[in-house]
């Protein structure tokens, strides 16, 4: 059934509760532009579109006033955006069914140029042109021409002058709208959210998440309100998640998969409200494993929220606490390289089911696939200082230099008073102190607002600094700082060599804070390696394995593929390594430090770096794992081991840290599988028989 109505009649109708909203709606999600261009539309008399409503007797649950106990129930499944706007401009409130994130009130209209634009004080304040939208159409042009002899007498010509376009405005609340209305109790829920769904796709675009929405209030009407709360409940904690992200959530924990399709859409209510059930406490926890453990204040200290997404599915299967704190750790530390290395920027939704998939399957600790896919797609997770040059303080590593000055025990400079209080998880309220101003790197010729800008200029203190410090060059405040606030400036990666607080030296400062920024970010990270004494991973840690000599846990190996002794690429040194390290996969995990020989003095792999195309650490570390997948298979490669470097007497040392393997690991040679297990300080290839004893001992199978 077709009907004309004014926007006039529309707006009483929302007014006196008529018309009303259906739970499975969005929210009010326009912008100022398409405000602006709406109204621009009715005032020329352009089509904008019609409206759609069902009418229905036997209403699901609404948003707004409670539908009438008598009699149909108007609800609008198509112009939400443009009503809620409307409503605003004429009422000055949103209507009682809005939920949203921004309402416009502050729209003008020239009445000289007949255009419309948000309040600008340096364009409008002193020009008489301009009216307010939504006063004028709040007293209509009646009310101002009855007090319009109150005006001053500039504004009163101009509006006098200008009658016509202000009665062509005041006329937009006589615009029309064709409503299309669908009738008749014959038509489900599950009809209308069809309906809704393919209406609205030709209009601001919706989500898969959106649409998934509308198809879970279909089923279940009260979703949306109850995801709603758990998101306000959230956001007083920091981490106040949209219903999008909660809906991906609540897909994963029902049915193992994010897509928003297939199965999805034939999960029974029931089946919803049952992973709702486990979902929030899933979520509830590791934001607070979050915070009190790895001292991110809320969502702004993640690069993306999806990071959240598969532990939260885990946990949801795990009855909604880590079955470890080996486990747990292991999860922060993916959190934490996920949201570094961008894991979600590009076709993240195909990536977000992968990893989805790993932590619904089969294997209790899922985290070494989930970090394997990271070190696939960007062949190394150690930061490097390059990563930082042009990283601006909103970027992934800019965020994350944050959250480790926290663990660092940063403290505001100026106040003393730590920035982050990890008993109870409480900050302040951080201000991106210049460390070097940029209005003084200006003065002296610096132009460049990316390296002004960057992360390595920026510093996080509790309040602004004092007035007159501000704008003072490193020389003169940062002397006082390190004085009155020992450490305060080591917990935020400062450079301490005062030649470099120069102005003249600021682009050799930024190079060594993002050197020291990216150890200390490495650092953080590696620190979450579960099982491992924090101590064995620094450089203190290594020389500490080299006093005490090769063991059962420990080998030296003085170089990867380079024959000291022929002075010639052997790659038959490639296989020692990989035998070394199949036989702590294969026992009780160890440690292999290459650059040292069987004296425990380092020699340094840089003879191996001369023999790659990339001659550096991140090359070396590449083509070892590049070894080890090619003779040990993909996962031992990828899942249990961890790669460092240290320069040790001038020399760089690889430290390859190995955990126990979760399934037998076998060497392949060219005619034979050899499996290969440690023995005191060496490593030996077991006969197949008491290889399949060995391996039938360890895991509980023959094979």
């Amino acid at each position: 059934m077709h009907q004309t109505r004014s926007i006039s009649e529309l707006l009483n109708q929302i007014r006196r509760g008529e018309i009303l909203l259906p739970e499975f709606q969005r929210g009010y999600v326009w912008n100022r532009n398409q405000v602006r261009s709406l109204l621009h539309s009715l005032y020329r008399r352009h089509p904008t579109g019609h409206l759609l409503i069902w009418s229905t007797y036997k209403p699901s649950l609404v948003r707004g006033a409670a539908p009438p106990r008598d009699g149909h129930t108007l609800l609008l499944l198509d112009g939400q955006q443009r009503l809620t706007t409307l409503y605003v401009l004429f009422a000055g409130e949103a209507p009682d069914f809005y939920e949203g994130e921004s309402l416009f009130f502050d729209l003008y209209f020239n009445v000289q140029t007949e255009e419309f634009r948000f309040w600008q004080r340096s364009r409008m304040q002193n020009d008489p042109a301009w009216i307010g939208v939504h006063e004028f159409l709040k007293e209509g042009l009646t009310g101002l021409l009855e007090r319009i002899e109150e005006l001053e007498m500039e504004r009163r010509a101009v509006f006098q002058s200008n009658l016509a376009r202000l009665g062509r405005l005041d006329k937009v609340r006589d615009y029309t709208y064709t409503v299309d209305e669908v009738s008749g109790d014959e038509f489900t829920v599950d009809e209308v959210v069809d309906i809704f769904n393919r209406v609205n796709s030709k209009g601001t675009p919706l989500t898969k998440a959106d649409l998934a929405l509308a198809h879970i209030c279909g089923l279940w009407p009260e979703a949306r309100g109850e995801l709603r709360a758990f998101s306000a409940k959230m956001g007083e904690r920091g981490f106040g998640v949209d219903l999008n992200f909660l809906v991906r959530c609540l897909a994963g924990v029902a049915t193992g998969s994010v897509l928003l399709e297939g199965v999805f859409l034939r999960t029974p209510p029931d089946e919803l409200q049952s992973a709702w059930k486990r979902m929030q406490p899933a979520f509830e926890h590791l934001a607070s494993v979050l915070r009190h453990e790895t001292f991110v204040r809320g969502l702004g200290d993640l690069a993306t929220n999806y990071v959240l997404v598969p532990a939260t599915v885990y946990l949801a299967g795990q009855g909604g606490r880590f079955p470890s704190e080996a486990i747990r750790h292991r999860f922060i530390r993916w959190v934490h390289l996920a949201g570094l290395w961008t894991r979600y920027s590009g076709a993240s939704e195909t990536k977000l089911q992968q990893d989805v998939a790993l932590v619904t399957g089969k294997d209790l600790d899922p985290t070494h696939e989930l970090e394997a896919a990271i070190l696939r797609e960007r062949g190394r997770t150690t930061l490097e200082a390059a990563d930082l040059e042009r990283a601006g303080i909103n970027s992934a590593v800019a965020r994350l230099s944050r959250v480790v000055a926290r663990s660092r025990g940063a403290r505001d400079w100026f106040t003393g008073i730590p920035i982050f209080d990890s008993a109870t998880a409480a900050s302040q309220k951080e201000e991106r102190h210049y460390i070097f101003p940029g209005k003084l790197l200006r003065q002296h010729g610096f132009d460049d607002n990316a390296r002004i800008n960057a992360v390595g200029n920026r510093a996080a203190l509790g309040t602004k600094p004092p007035k007159d410090r501000r704008n003072l060059p490193p020389t003169e405040y940062l002397p006082e700082i390190e004085t009155l606030q020992p450490g305060a400036l080591q917990a935020q990666s400062i450079p301490l060599n005062r030649e470099l607080w120069t102005t003249e030296n600021f682009l050799a400062f930024l190079a060594e804070r993002r050197r020291l920024l990216a150890q200390a970010m490495n650092d953080f990270i590696a620190s979450w390696i579960p099982d491992t004494d924090p101590d064995a991973i620094d450089e203190q840690g290594a020389r500490r394995l080299l006093a005490e000599g090769e063991n059962e846990l420990v080998e030296f190996k003085s170089s990867l593929r380079w024959d000291r002794r022929e002075e010639r690429v052997n790659k038959a040194l490639e296989g020692t390594v990989v035998k070394t390290i199949a036989g702590f996969l294969n026992a009780d995990g160890g440690t292999l430090l290459i650059g040292v020989d069987d004296a425990g003095l380092p020699v340094g792999v840089g003879t191996d770096y001369g023999t790659l195309k990339k001659p550096d650490r991140d090359g070396l570390e590449l083509h070892l794992r590049q070894v080890v997948e090619r003779d040990l298979g993909e996962a031992a490669a990828a899942s249990f081991l961890t790669v460092n470097f240290h320069e040790i007497d001038g020399e760089d040392v690889c430290q390859v840290t190995v955990e126990p393997s979760d399934h037998p690991i076998y060497v392949e040679h060219p005619n034979q599988a050899l499996f290969y297990v440690r023995s005191g300080n060496a490593t030996k290839a077991l006969p197949v028989n008491e290889a399949v004893a060995y391996v039938g001992r360890r895991w509980g199978r023959s094979t």
